[in-house]
């Protein structure tokens, strides 16, 4: 394999969907790494930090990045009062279950915000077992210098494979550090703002897919959550299976609950769909203390537009159709007019229901049109296929149907390189380009019902790249949005890479969905043909 060829398979690998590392190598590295933990600090009685701090480091994927024992963080309990800071623990007590949360930091627009992210169900009880005897009034830092260099020690030393540990495979270290993030990167279902908030945007697949998309705190810190546990529980199950032993040997805890599964979850933690902060706060009817919720933040796009504005809309468009439809009798005026309005009608369903860049010639090029199922279209410069839904494709060619009784009526022999264009005062074709499509938007767009004051085509791409994300059924993996909005890596571009008939069906299932949320019907549009019209001369 050459070198570009495994360049492009690296790529393709690391997207959603990629083959993870395999969980029975994972878990007898974290053998091979325990019993060199042993042996190192096999008497020594701050097994336990050290031991908190080489799991935080290995969960929050910093174990890659440390360079030199200063690097290693002091982490520190404060109580559920005090705001989330980096490299903070606390415990919160909901329904009398307590649980530990950990500070998680989110790249917003305004800055780094850090947030409270509860601890995966299998390291639970570890962390708990020891954080909960750590004091909040002073928040003394779990490791010293002396403890850090130590650890750093342990994090640089070669890990040989001992005899007991060499029926398996293992993974190399870095690999090993690198398994959060390894794991994440390959997540189908875990969305690109969950994605950004774990590795940032630097680290992401593709790095401007954030762009287009947004959750909100809430909903990704449940995506954390349950991604954190999916990653755990294959461990859980990989050492069951092959009954590896993990126990910490001298410990007042035993390792092995560091991978227990069995424990009850409190009620804030069992919300399907998003997870809320808490902050504690004294009850002034009594002196006891209750828990508020903390305000959520948006990660992401802030440019899609509400569905129901979207719909009006598109009604609009339809209105302004209604108005220059044609009686029997009409002039080659009011016949432009009327396909001119129905061209914009079309080009704004197109951009809708396929999130293709609303820029240069906004239409399909007639040599790369492959029937109507599909088309590839110029992106930045590379092509990319563009799948076309059903009411997409009746449209189109009902369309062109109109278009060509319209040519002779018109007595034109013109021609263009695009399927859908205007026609001007000289009956000329002339492509559709971003300031016509921005300046007839803007006249048309509801303001009276919508908070969105600054409208451009743009928007609509921002929207279709929401209606994806948000998908139920179908629901999307990243891998799938990635291809509906053009986002691609060297090796996946054009020629390099194949959709499967599987998932060119699940992307279809999808683009039929968008046209029926917006209520797109041919029986509700005004189209008819001309041939029926007594033209008039002017």
């Amino acid at each position: 394999m050459g070198r570009l060829a495994a360049i492009k398979k690296n790529n393709r690998k690391n997207n959603s969907g990629g083959i993870a590392p395999d969980a029975l190598h994972v878990v007898n590295t974290l053998r091979i790494a325990i019993t060199h933990f042993n042996k190192l600090f096999h008497a020594s009685k701050d097994k336990e930090p050290l031991l908190i701090t080489f799991i935080y480091l290995w969960m929050t994927q910093q174990l890659d990045s440390l360079t030199a024992a200063v690097d290693i963080p002091s982490l520190s309990r404060v109580t559920g009062k005090e705001a989330c800071a980096e490299h903070r623990l606390r415990i919160i007590n909901i329904n009398r279950i307590s649980w530990v949360e950990y500070a998680q930091c989110y790249s917003t627009s305004t800055g780094n915000v850090w947030l409270w992210q509860p601890i995966p169900t299998a390291l639970h009880h570890i962390f708990y077992s020891y954080v909960k005897t750590l004091a909040t009034i002073a928040q003394k830092p779990l490791l010293n210098l002396t403890l850090k260099e130590q650890l750093w020690r342990f994090i640089n030393s070669s890990w040989k494979t001992p005899k007991l540990c060499a029926q398996f495979g293992r993974l190399r270290k870095d690999v090993f550090f690198r398994y959060f993030t390894i794991m994440t990167l390959q997540s189908p279902y875990l969305s690109t703002p969950a994605k950004s908030v774990l590795l940032g945007d630097k680290t992401l697949h593709h790095h401007s897919a954030i762009a287009y998309q947004q959750k909100n705190s809430d909903q990704i810190r449940y995506e954390i959550f349950k991604a954190h546990n999916d990653y755990l529980e294959r461990i859980v199950q990989a050492g069951s299976r092959y009954r590896i032993n993990l126990a910490l040997d001298n410990a007042h805890y035993n390792l092995s609950l560091l991978l227990d599964t069995k424990v009850t979850l409190p009620a804030y933690l069992t919300t399907a769909g998003k997870i809320i902060a808490f902050e504690r706060q004294k009850n002034p009817n009594d002196h006891g203390y209750q828990y508020v919720e903390l305000s959520t933040i948006w990660v992401g796009s802030e440019r899609a537009l509400p569905l129901d504005d979207v719909r009006t809309f598109f009604l609009a468009l339809d209105n302004n159709v209604k108005q220059h439809t044609v009686a029997k009798v009409a002039t080659k005026t009011q016949l432009k007019a009327y396909y001119n309005a129905l061209t914009y009608q079309l080009a704004f369903q197109f951009l809708i229901l396929t999130g293709a860049r609303p820029t240069h010639a906004i239409s399909l090029e007639t040599r790369r049109c492959y029937g109507t199922l599909q088309s590839t279209i110029s992106d930045k410069g590379r092509y990319r296929t563009l799948y076309l839904c059903d009411y997409l494709q009746q449209t189109i060619t009902h369309y062109l149907s109109i278009q060509q009784n319209l040519l002779t009526q018109l007595g034109s022999n013109a021609s263009s390189p695009f399927l859908w264009f205007l026609f001007d005062e000289n009956n000329q074709p002339q492509p559709l380009n971003a300031r016509c499509m921005r300046q007839f938007m803007q006249q048309h767009w509801p303001y009276q019902s919508s908070k969105i004051k600054n409208i451009v085509p743009y928007c609509l791409r921002h929207t279709f790249a929401q209606l994806a994300l948000s998908s139920t059924d179908p629901q999307l993996t990243t891998q799938h949005i990635d291809r509906l909005m053009g986002h691609s890596s060297f090796g996946e571009h054009l020629g390099s890479d194949q959709c499967f008939p599987i998932n060119k069906k699940i992307l279809l299932l999808f683009l039929n969905q968008v046209s029926k949320k917006l209520y797109f019907s041919l029986e509700r549009s005004t189209l008819f043909s001309f041939s029926h019209i007594h033209l008039l001369q002017e």
